[in-house]
């Protein structure tokens, strides 16, 4: 007799209740909110000044030894031909003017031929490394990422070049992501700290006028006391306004100034052109004085260098130069600080670009109603 297989299945027990899951950790909530807000905001700019910082080791480690051994073999060329304008002036016993100058001059220009090929090779004029210092290869990585490109420094080797490339490659998406992720947290803040300034919170009565259950009924069809056909309701069913369900209601439409609101409780903060214009010439008006005082520029060239830099156009005509590079004490953290001076100026510009984007929207928005052009379903919808 073959023997019957049962399927046993798990059932609740008549007097089982389902576990409860405990609620959520609040110590686990705030930590997750903080790593997201690390890596969406302060790992971003972490990731930028590290991979700047990691450019700057790179660039120095392939363009300094090339400089160095340029440097070393103009300065060999240049005590050869100290001793060979002393040979030719041996040689003549009895000077004339003539015959000296004629030799002297054809030596001076191959000197001079040699030279130029040198400085074509990153030669500056000096016997150390200076320009591919550290905190000159990390101003040109910054420069690079950023899309000013200077031009008085660029790699000489073939390596160099190279690595350049896929270095902007990787970079200037990174910077481009880190200009719209700052600059719009930037926005955010500014016109939030704007708005605690000014006194923008609306009062009582206005928020109680612009909540949409004090908007009045405009017009309202009752039901027929027939039933309809599909989609009836009970007539009897007691509603909110103490008789039958309405069959259709017809509000007001909301007005202009609650429409370009997305939170009828909240009033929209908008922070004034002029006010972006402002804080952006203040911040070249500041970095013109100090540019001024490190470089030894008259204040008008300092501006014009801020201005500039900050527009990513980089002519290259005026860069931190002789002075900051210099062996002086402390010439070194002075050209880092110029170049944060850089990174937060591209930042404060990006904030500025949304605001100003921002302001600029609305007015058009509300001069296109009033010309009708626009509807308040198109604008809604956008």
């Amino acid at each position: 007799m073959p023997l019957k297989r049962e399927c046993s299945f798990r059932r609740g027990r008549p007097g089982h209740t389902p576990k409860k899951h405990p609620p959520p950790n609040k110590c686990k909530a705030c930590c997750r909110r903080f790593t997201t807000f690390l890596f969406s905001h302060v790992g971003l700019c972490a990731l930028v000044v590290g991979y700047s910082i990691m450019g700057a080791f790179t660039f120095r480690a392939l363009e300094a030894p090339h400089e160095e051994e340029q440097a070393g073999q103009v300065t060999e060329m240049r005590e050869e031909m100290v001793k060979r304008l002393w040979e030719i002036t041996y040689s003549l016993n009895i000077l004339y003017k003539e015959n000296w100058t004629h030799t002297v001059a054809a030596e001076i220009r191959q000197f001079q031929s040699v030279l130029i090929s040198h400085v074509r090779d990153g030669y500056d004029g000096k016997g150390t490394s200076q320009q591919w210092s550290f905190s000159g290869a990390f101003l040109y990585s910054l420069t690079v990422i950023t899309t000013i490109g200077y031009g008085n420094i660029a790699p000489k080797t073939y390596w160099g070049k190279l690595v350049t490339i896929v270095y902007a490659i990787i970079g200037i998406p990174l910077m481009f992501l880190y200009l719209t992720n700052i600059g719009d947290l930037l926005a955010k803040t500014f016109k939030y700290i704007y708005g605690w300034l000014c006194d923008c919170k609306p009062n009582e009565d206005k928020r109680r006028r612009r909540h949409p259950e004090h908007y009045r009924v405009h017009h309202i069809v009752l039901h027929d006391t027939t039933p309809n056909t599909h989609n009836s309701l009970n007539p009897n069913f007691p509603s909110k306004f103490g008789g039958p369900l309405p069959d259709e209601i017809k509000m007001e439409a909301l007005p202009e100034e609650i429409s370009e609101e997305k939170d009828y409780g909240k009033q929209r903060v908008n922070v004034p052109v002029t006010l972006c214009l402002a804080l952006i010439t203040g911040y070249i008006c500041g970095g013109a004085f100090l540019f001024s005082l490190w470089e030894g520029w008259d204040y008008l060239d300092g501006a014009y260098f801020c201005f500039v830099t900050l527009s990513t156009v980089g002519f290259g005509d005026l860069v931190p130069g002789d002075t900051v590079v210099s062996d002086a004490e402390g010439s070194q953290q002075t050209l880092v600080i110029c170049s944060f001076y850089l990174l937060g100026g591209m930042a404060l510009i990006a904030m500025c670009f949304n605001l100003v984007q921002e302001e600029v929207i609305r007015k058009l928005r509300s001069f296109g109603r009033k010309l009708g052009i626009i509807r308040e379903r198109e604008d809604t919808q956008a």
